[in-house]
């Protein structure tokens, strides 16, 4: 078993500012101060004496340690933990007023506390009617413009309107970024090659990602493709991330050496909010999609960055459907109870996994029985 241990982090209530004087009196400065810290600090010597053949002798056990939402079924019952240790996380999260700080999410406060700012992914995949503020405005309006801005772009595409320098339609998607901008987006569109609706709606077409700097991988995103018949998307926020703004330059060499400069706008377009260097990049500012600063790059995969090169590749209505198992993921999470509430156990499981039990990696290993399940 690994030994190694985590340093105690205030993971659940995630602050690592100081406490002031009078706030130090009136509570721990950090979870691992807390009673139910050292609950399950007492509880892991039990736990390590027994073996998980005998934990599974309990037939009530895999019962008492699953939880299903709409199809997603979880079973932690082979973990190394017991109901008892399930109680106890369940005790110290509400030490963390995980609870509380759910709600906060949810209603646009500023639980980022080192970049004081929102964190609202969740409205990225909101139903149009929702209210969530960020600064007393309500962002939804906002997501929702981009959202049916990109409907319409996707569908003038696919439908072969929208056409290149040479008059041909354009089949061909290069998705330039880097980090969130890169990894969430092909995630998403592995899981869906092996979708039988989605398959169907991108016969005939390619969609591939260039993230390194690399010539070969460089190379590789561009292989076979003509560029009279291909879009690049170019993800940057500020458009000067430094290798997102490499990749881009050399792929619009290749795209001006084969069909002049004036094909720049019609071959490239942006997800940007800096309108002035995508202009001077030769892109249309009008071509150009918006995100926000309230939305961290392992969750852009449900904004412009993510929805923009998927919607090409397979239409938007099938990509508003994964958006919609969002949604009802965020809702399961804000109002179910922690029993049955899947990525809290998961989060919680993880914080046993490396704090108490000092298991090096914070996800448990999750091997599917199938490729396909990858999502």
């Amino acid at each position: 078993r690994p030994v190694l241990r985590q340093p105690a982090v205030d993971i659940l209530q995630g602050s690592a500012r100081p406490p002031s004087a009078a706030s130090a009196m009136a509570s721990p400065a950090l979870i691992s101060d807390t009673d139910q810290w050292k609950a399950l600090q007492a509880h892991v010597g039990a736990i390590h004496k027994t073996h998980l053949r005998d934990l599974m002798t309990d037939a009530d056990r895999c019962k008492a340690m699953t939880a299903e939402f709409e199809g997603v079924y979880l079973d932690y019952s082979r973990q190394q933990a017991t109901t008892e240790t399930i109680d106890k996380l369940f005790k110290l999260a509400e030490a963390a007023k995980l609870k509380e700080k759910i709600d906060k999410m949810f209603k646009g406060e500023k639980i980022n506390t080192t970049e004081n700012r929102s964190v609202l992914h969740v409205a990225l995949r909101a139903p149009r009617d929702a209210v969530i503020n960020s600064d007393g405005v309500n962002v939804v309006p906002e997501v929702w413009a981009v959202k049916d801005k990109i409907k319409q772009f996707s569908e003038t595409f696919r439908s072969g309107s929208w056409v290149g320098a040479t008059g041909k339609p354009l089949t061909n998607v290069v998705s330039v970024g880097i980090g969130g901008s890169f990894l969430g987006p092909l995630f998403v569109h592995t899981a869906l090659q092996t979708d039988p609706e989605a398959a169907e709606a991108a016969k005939g077409r390619q969609l591939r990602f260039l993230a390194n700097v690399d010539p070969v991988d460089v190379a590789r995103s561009i292989k076979d493709l003509d560029p009279a018949t291909t879009l690049v998307v170019v993800v940057s926020k500020t458009f000067t991330t430094a290798e997102t703004m490499l990749n881009a330059r050399t792929i619009k060499e290749w795209i001006v050496s084969s069909l002049g400069p004036q094909a720049v706008s019609k071959h490239m377009i942006a997800v940007s909010t800096n309108l002035k260097l995508v202009k001077e990049f030769g892109i249309d500012p009008n071509n150009a999609f918006a995100f926000w600063d309230w939305v961290g790059g392992r969750y852009s995969v449900c904004s412009a960055v993510g929805v923009l090169p998927l919607s090409l590749q397979y239409g938007f209505p099938i990509v508003q459907k994964f958006l919609e198992g969002a949604s009802s993921i965020d809702n399961h999470v804000h109002t179910s109870s922690f029993e049955k509430n899947i990525p809290v156990l998961l989060g919680l499981l993880s914080v046993w996994n490396v704090s108490f039990l000092g298991y090096p990696a914070r996800v448990s290993y999750s091997v599917p029985f199938s490729f396909y399940f990858l999502l």
